[in-house]
């Protein structure tokens, strides 16, 4: 997904989701994954902002079983 994609919504009991896109796990748009640990920036999650490694980084690390930081 580009950055410039937008990344459809999911409401759960009036909530925003999103699916992460390190790992595909179903997160809250501002929230920190429970399975790979990416903070998520919302419906584009760029690169930066809480996050130290870049998204590249943090799939190929997820892929290796490295963890997210």
């Amino acid at each position: 997904m580009s950055k410039n994609e937008k990344q459809e919504l999911i409401f759960i009991d009036g909530w925003e989701h999103v699916h992460c896109p390190v790992c595909g796990n179903l997160v809250e748009t501002y929230d920190i994954c429970d399975t790979c640990h990416w903070q998520n920036t919302g419906r584009f999650n760029i690169d930066g902002g809480p996050n130290k490694m870049t998204l590249a980084e943090a799939k190929e690390a997820f892929e290796k079983g490295f963890p997210i930081t």
